[in-house]
């Protein structure tokens, strides 16, 4: 089964923050009954799950699911950053099976994106929310296609997490390129090869497409979403929505609520 059904609609946070361990002692055992546990780690050392024991380093990531015990073992003080959560609308979880990631460039990203997550939590909790929806989806996309990625599409996949990351800042091409540490031009033939799109309406489609999520699925006002997607003009997002949906935000998310 796959580590998860569906991510149809947003988590629930129930906790968010940075630990230190290895203090006092040099292995503690956890076992959450009703959540989900992310972390992301900073430190080296073992990890014991579900029989199986993996090597944690800095950079590492594990998702558990509910009711699973985990033993960590440490080798001094270990910092990481990690999240309890629960998941809407999602049942058999006694048959999934925890994850552990490691070596891929995307997720560094992804702990960036949670690491927003703890600054929004107080001021936005919805906010909040979102960014870790976005960081489990790219755990989900990486769990996908762990087989099938070769550099220019490790590329794209890059690009569209930092798009994703800073989607409600000001991101234009030129810099996506320089943090992908290519030319502008290399990264407009890429995009055009591996999607068959001009990086501009990619970016836009990414934009609206994201748009389209929160209106359906969060309780967030449009004004609050069209800043969340890099669209502080609310006249200008609600014509773009249009063009690309034949709707208005407000209609998606009438017809989406029946």
């Amino acid at each position: 089964m796959k580590w998860i059904e569906n991510l149809e609609m947003p988590p629930s946070i129930i906790q968010l923050t940075r630990a230190v361990h290895g203090r006092q002692v040099d292995s503690e055992t956890f076992r959450l009954p009703d959540h989900w546990a992310l972390h992301f780690y900073e430190y080296s050392g073992q990890l014991d799950c579900a029989g199986t024991s993996y090597a944690i380093h800095p950079g590492s990531c594990s998702l558990v699911p509910p009711g699973c015990p985990v033993t960590f073992h440490y080798e001094g003080l270990s910092e990481h950053l990690y999240c309890h959560f629960l998941l809407p609308k999602l049942s058999n979880v006694n048959s999934l099976s925890p994850e552990f990631l490691s070596n891929d460039v995307r997720l560094p990203q992804l702990k960036n994106l949670l690491t927003d997550a703890i600054k929004l939590r107080r001021s936005s909790p919805q906010r909040a929310c979102l960014r870790l929806w976005e960081v489990l989806l790219g755990i989900r996309d990486i769990l996908d296609n762990a087989d099938s990625h070769p550099r220019h599409e490790y590329i794209v996949e890059t690009a569209t997490q930092i798009v994703m990351q800073e989607m409600g800042h000001p991101l234009t091409i030129h810099d996506l390129a320089r943090r992908c540490q290519l030319s502008h031009n290399q990264l407009t033939r890429i995009i055009k090869q591996q999607i068959g799109e001009t990086p501009v309406i990619w970016l836009r489609r990414i934009r609206t497409d994201r748009a389209k999520e929160f209106l359906k699925f969060s309780d967030l006002p449009i004004k609050v979403i069209a800043a969340e997607v890099g669209y502080p003009d609310l006249q200008y997002f609600n014509k773009t929505i249009r063009q690309r949906f034949g709707q208005s935000p407000t209609s998606i998310r009438k017809f989406a609520n029946r």
